[in-house]
């Protein structure tokens, strides 16, 4: 097995700066953190963080950049088989939900970016995640082309519903906690809420 390459000295402390801010912007937040504090977390002056980085927003930038697992979602975007629309679309959000959950670090960060920052970071993430995402809507519209249940929904508002379904069920879970928090019984949150995001909640009449 191919040893990796050693890093340069430079790349090192890089790396130890991106670190010991990333630890700073998650337990303390954006504007709370400065580069004083960053610099003297990683043992060097605040002229040396310059030398990487040209402020605050770069390396903040960077570091959501680099734990956001975009790659990661476009597998499976592309991947994921079914032979229903419903069942597409319970495996992909099942799918997106544990992949999130398995990246905490971005969870934070992009609820840091959103908090604070207007989203500033998250927003340059949709040239990429848009096309990836018509492509998925254009596999569940194949699907369902005998049947014709699909309601002609702009896909761009379609889109954000189903972010708004995944990341409010991340946020949700994460707050709350409700099977702890309210004692309910377990259930299948997720079927539940793709059910929803189907069907609706009012009766077919």
């Amino acid at each position: 097995m191919a040893e990796e390459p050693q890093l340069s000295k430079g790349e090192q402390t890089r790396r130890a700066i991106l670190e010991a801010a990333k630890s700073l912007f998650i337990g303390q937040g954006y504007a709370a953190t400065s580069m004083r504090q960053i610099a003297q977390a990683v043992g060097i002056t605040p002229a040396a963080v310059y030398n990487h980085f040209a402020g605050k927003e770069e390396i903040f930038t960077t570091l959501l950049q680099e734990v956001a697992p975009l790659e990661q979602a476009f597998e499976l975007f592309e991947e994921t088989e079914a032979d229903t629309l419903e069942d597409l679309l319970h495996i992909m959000v099942r799918g997106m939900v544990d992949l999130m959950l398995g990246h905490e670090d971005y969870i934070q960060l992009g609820l840091i970016d959103a908090q604070e920052r207007d989203g500033a970071t998250l927003i340059t993430f949709l040239p990429r995640v848009f096309p990836r995402f018509l492509e998925f809507y254009q596999r569940l519209a194949a699907l369902d082309a005998q049947q014709d249940r699909l309601r002609d929904i702009p896909t761009p508002i379609f889109m954000r519903t189903l972010i708004s379904l995944i990341f409010g069920y991340l946020i949700t879970e994460r707050v709350t906690r409700p099977v702890e928090t309210l004692n309910l019984p377990e259930m299948n949150w997720v079927q539940g809420l793709v059910d929803v995001f189907l069907h609706g909640v009012l009766k077919a009449m």
